[in-house]
């Protein structure tokens, strides 16, 4: 009984930290692609241009995402495109591939933070593009 116990006890402590790998900030399961599902772009309820306290400063973006019912499921928040003056992020959902599966009728929201760097040239305007709304700051 004792050599089960001290078998049993480690492999459940490795069991439980893998359980909590690949979870996102807010410890919700990290998503993966599922068959049945399909990737679909996130409304964006909000936009926040964040410039940390360093030299050079350091900006990111903070973004409120949708999740516009029980089904739908944050996939990720990623840069996909920069040029001299814009930045282009897309953020997406995952819902059921299926339009017929029924879903509540339940708006979440998502919170993600999205690094920029710092190589920006103080003094000019840069553009931030998510999805289908746009932010302006104007770099130290």
């Amino acid at each position: 009984m004792k050599l089960a116990l001290l078998v049993l006890i480690p492999l459940l402590a490795i069991a439980a930290v893998g359980a909590t790998c690949g979870n996102d900030e807010d410890g919700a399961p990290a998503p993966t692609s599922t068959p049945g599902r399909k990737i679909v772009d996130a409304p964006i309820d909000g936009l926040d241009i964040v410039v940390r306290e360093s030299f050079p400063p350091q900006y990111g973006v903070h973004i409120v995402s949708g999740l516009p019912s029980g089904c739908a499921q944050f996939d990720k928040a990623e840069i996909t495109g920069r040029t001299a003056a814009e930045i282009t992020i897309r953020v997406t959902n995952t819902v059921p591939a299926d339009p017929n599966v029924a879903c509540t009728a339940i708006y979440g929201t998502h919170e993600s933070d999205v690094d920029l760097g710092s190589d920006f040239t103080a003094g000019a305007t840069y553009t931030v593009r998510v999805n289908d709304k746009s932010i302006d700051f104007t770099a130290q």
